[in-house]
């Protein structure tokens, strides 16, 4: 227990841990599509590239001098882009928990949709949830996909608050 509470009292370690969990997280998320052969969602995309995002500021974080501004701007950075992510998958939940009749269709995936249509065309079209983000056939420990980015995004978010909350030890 001693060591686990030392490794989470230091901030380059926690943030390679994140960084880590992200990497992971985008991994399974391009197991699940193209091995399991489950589609993602416009919104499960957004949630795939905000852990990308996360994942370069997480590695730079832990290279910067600890508690400096750097590495606490980096964490606010991350913050800002967790609480993004919250609440996409929150969003997400939502509309697995309460699908409408018109929610049920089935949208055009993401490549097709880069291949026909404009660029700002496709962004109105990925923040405009289509019937598939609603899909819950597809369960890892009894949670949906967007349940379970929900959990992490809020589990991030707790450990930056964290991280941002303690100051330096005294000298």
């Amino acid at each position: 227990m001693k060591t686990v509470a030392r490794f989470l009292a230091s901030p380059p370690r926690v943030a390679i841990l994140l960084g880590l969990t992200c990497a992971a997280l985008v991994g399974a998320s391009f197991y699940v599509q193209h091995v399991l052969g489950i589609e993602p969602c416009p919104l499960c995309i957004i949630q795939r590239f905000t852990y990308v995002g996360l994942i370069p500021i997480f590695f730079a974080a832990a290279m910067m001098r600890t508690y400096g501004r750097a590495q606490r701007g980096l964490f606010w950075t991350a913050a800002v882009l967790t609480l993004g992510g919250l609440g996409v998958a929150g969003y997400q939940t939502y509309l697995q928990l309460f699908p409408a009749t018109l929610v049920a269709r089935c949208s055009a995936s993401l490549s097709y949709m880069l291949d026909t249509m404009a660029v700002t065309e496709v962004l109105a079209r990925l923040f405009h949830a289509t019937g598939d983000c609603s899909d819950t056939s597809f369960r890892i420990l009894g949670l949906t996909l967007a349940q379970a980015s929900l959990l992490i995004f809020l589990s991030f978010t707790l450990s930056l608050v964290m991280l941002l909350r303690r100051q330096p030890a005294p000298t």
